[in-house]
């Protein structure tokens, strides 16, 4: 069974990761390379942080799939941001040259 074929649709179906890895008798750092995987290849599988969140598929409702789809990617981006800013003095340190550092321009 994949990842895919256990998650539902709608953050009201949302799965942790612990319940998730525990159904595909895997690890929860094993669960998120299957999930990277699925990703990588073209399957969109949402997360939302907090204690009713986890993973799940978009909506059905085209409405709604936009709204989840949207706020996931508002926080990844976040997410990637901040990472960036994290590493971005280590590199000028290190002589790596920096490249396209404003993702805002980029996307």
């Amino acid at each position: 069974m994949t990842v895919v074929e256990i998650l539902q649709h709608g953050h009201e179906n949302a799965i942790s990761a612990d319940i998730l890895a525990a159904q595909l008798c895997t690890s929860k750092r094993e669960l998120r390379a299957k999930i990277l995987t699925a990703r990588c290849a073209g399957e969109i599988i949402l997360y939302a942080p907090g204690g009713h969140g986890g993973y799940f598929l978009p909506s059905d409702d085209p409405i709604k799939a936009q709204q989840e789809m949207t706020a996931f990617y508002n926080v990844q981006a976040s997410r990637c941001k901040h990472g960036l800013a994290a590493i971005t003095p280590v590199a000028r340190r290190l002589g790596i040259p920096l490249g396209q550092t404003d993702l805002e321009s980029y996307l």
